[in-house]
């Protein structure tokens, strides 16, 4: 994930509101008040930077965090480098296989390095490649000699290596032989891309199995290009054989291509999607001054961010509406503490202008999501945002937001959900939590919760406890109830809970919800008539992995519901929990379920008797990466809903990427 902010628009008339509400995990909080602010009651605190204010009123506390907080202790450089590789050294602490694999990802690096040169021949980068293959090298072509379509529309062509030619590709291998046959193999594969501009690949290691002086790996390969008319990619699956010298750096004896697909979007001037960022909000101050300072910059000023273990993932939300009835779609964006949340309104000229102070939104408590819906049913958008510790209800007067309610919750709110549970008109409100009240504080000097010896990584249960807040807004009154206790929403209620989506999946006219879960299985809660009973593992529902977001489609038009899961796939994980050492002494289930971990996305489909089958492999969706968002929508206009997939972590250009 890079640290800058950005927004994507869509190159075609094609309007997707792409509303990847990313939660994170913090830690707690308090709200402020100010005697002096009319529209502000008690429990919230207001940016007063643009009034040239000191901010320091008394404290209102929701949910205390006195415990005494880790303190982050200042080292040199040099020597916080050296500890931290003699830790992540795999060399060390008998893990052989990733050892080798940080070996030969720099062979496979080379290969991208030539590949990304293409156009230009480069003789260094012609030398570099001879020099990583042995002199007896053999490979099979790397692209297919037929292809075909199995999608085709004014904007994508999808292409893949038939059934018959995939297996006649993977027995031989002799096509190409020596460093010159490797050169040649390469040059084929590269022929789609000739012209192509801006050429970037990827490589992933996810399978090592060593066989006496040699290993065979599985890889993961992209390559991606930019074209006057689109762009065109390659997704494909090596088998990799190596010759390994523990004195020497391994060397490629063998390359089998096991699976391809080539994909080619036609667009006018360029790729599908274009950064829009800077047009729309560079107007603003806030966009130099904060939103481009980066991640990294934040961490170091703030240090409520830098000490607050969970606030170093920096995945605040952000919510789309139209907020003032212009028919122009706005943008709300959550931010960490105290940095104000901004308040976006579309412009008729297509940039964004910042209003969060007039509108009375720009709240300095840390906030995780949030959520324009309609909570008293006037016709406009209200906005819900989940704060440490509560959640910030506010209605909306037409030109500006005032805050109604800010009802106690949990120390570590992450997500928000509503719809209309009970079917009495007004749509009510459930809100998820990550840690247990108070969690944070105790495992502060541990990290996450992963951390702990103690914790059960495949089915964690001390996780905090979501909400269901029954809507009872009547007139002037905006009271919401905790009714979880009562609805039957408190069972199996304590599972590090991301996200949660409503939907009806059984066609019987009321809500659903499904909820996923970090640190293990995911709840399918049935709406019985306003109760609700968990059936997830009755009806194969129960994904059990690193939930991360949830979003529902009938995506393949037969009347019911289908539900995708935003997991992690990971390389390093699908490399060591398979391999016989890991975990040797553990039952094979509990085995299984954490080789699951790295597996990626789920796709369950909603089969005529209400139960679920995981399409996920045969569909083609469960590499998504660290996936913290996904969403159903139909970005090319054909009626079929497709999958976004908001995916990646704090990075920086010299990491591996190897999550």
């Amino acid at each position: 994930m890079n640290s800058n902010s950005r927004l994507i628009r869509c190159e075609r008339s094609l309007v997707l509101g792409l509303l990847l509400t990313v939660p994170a995990i913090v830690s707690g909080f308090f709200f402020c008040t100010h005697s002096s602010a009319e529209d502000t009651p008690t429990g919230v605190s207001r940016d007063r930077s643009s009034e040239n204010q000191s901010f320091t009123d008394k404290t209102e506390t929701f949910s205390t965090s006195s415990e005494k907080q880790s303190v982050l202790k200042t080292k040199d450089a040099t020597a916080l480098k050296e500890q931290w590789e003699s830790l992540d050294n795999p060399e060390s602490d008998g893990w052989a296989t990733e050892a080798f694999t940080a070996a030969a990802l720099k062979k496979l690096k080379t290969i991208g390095s030539f590949i990304e040169q293409i156009n230009t021949d480069s003789n260094e980068s012609r030398d570099e490649l001879n020099r990583i293959v042995v002199k007896d090298f053999e490979c099979s072509p790397l692209l297919p000699v037929q292809l075909s379509t199995i999608y085709q529309d004014q904007i994508f062509e999808v292409q893949r290596a038939e059934l018959k030619q995939k297996e006649k590709i993977a027995s031989g291998t002799r096509d190409y032989q020596g460093a010159s046959g490797f050169q040649a193999a390469i040059r084929s594969l590269c022929k789609p891309f000739q012209g192509a501009s801006q050429l970037r690949t990827k490589f992933k290691i996810f399978r090592v199995q060593f066989d006496g002086n040699e290993a065979v790996t599985r890889n993961y390969v992209e390559i991606i290009g930019l074209k006057e008319n689109g762009a065109i990619e390659q997704h494909a699956t090596w088998e990799t054989r190596w010759k390994v010298d523990s004195n020497e750096s391994p060397l490629i004896e063998q390359l089998k291509l096991v699976d391809f697909e080539q994909v080619k979007s036609t667009v006018s001037g360029g790729p599908l999607f274009a950064d829009c960022t800077t047009s729309l909000l560079s107007k603003n101050p806030c966009f130099e001054d904060q939103f481009q300072r980066g991640y990294g910059y934040w961490m170091l000023g703030v240090p409520y961010t830098r000490y607050q273990i969970t606030e170093m993932m920096g995945h605040p939300g952000i919510a789309i509406a139209d907020v003032n009835g212009d028919q122009l779609e706005d943008l709300y964006v959550c931010q960490e503490q105290g940095l104000p949340n901004r308040l976006f309104l579309q412009q008729q000229d297509g940039t964004a202008l910042e209003v969060s102070h007039e509108w009375g939104c720009d709240w300095l408590q840390a906030s995780r999501s949030a959520l324009f819906v309609d909570l008293d049913n006037d016709g406009d958008q209200d906005l819900l945002t989940n704060f440490l510790g509560g959640v910030v209800i506010a209605s909306n007067e037409g030109n500006k937001f005032t805050v109604r309610r800010v009802l106690p919750t949990g120390d570590d709110m992450v997500a928000l959900a509503a719809a209309d549970f009970d079917n009495d008109g007004d749509v009510d409100v459930y809100t998820t939590s990550y840690y247990a009240d108070k969690q944070l504080s105790e495992r502060q000097s541990a990290g996450l919760p992963a951390s702990g010896n103690a914790f059960v990584y495949h089915d964690a249960n001390v996780g905090g406890k979501n909400r269901l807040l029954r809507n009872d807004i009547n007139g002037e009154d905006w009271s919401f109830i905790d009714i979880t206790q009562p609805s039957g929403l408190d069972a199996n209620n304590t599972r590090f809970s991301f996200a949660a989506s409503w939907e009806d999946y059984d066609n019987d006219g009321d809500q659903d919800l499904y909820v996923a879960n970090d640190y293990g299985r995911d709840n399918l809660y049935r709406n019985d008539s306003g109760t609700f009973k968990d059936i997830a593992a009755d009806v194969g529902a129960e994904d059990a992995a690193s939930g991360m977001s949830v979003s529902w489609s009938d995506y393949d038009h037969d009347g019911r519901m289908d539900v995708y899961i935003s997991n992690m796939w990971s390389a390093a994980g699908n490399r060591i929990a398979f391999q016989p050492e890991f975990k040797k002494n553990a039952p094979p289930e509990v085995k299984q379920r954490l080789q699951r971990f790295a597996r990626g996305n789920t796709l369950l489909k909603n089969e005529t008797n209400s139960h679920f089958e995981d399409v996920s492999k045969q569909a083609g969706v469960e590499m998504g990466r660290w996936a913290w968002g996904s969403l159903f929508a139909d970005i090319n206009n054909d009626g079929w809903d497709d999958i976004l997939i908001a995916n990646g972590f704090i990075t920086k250009d010299a990491d591996s990427g190897d999550l």
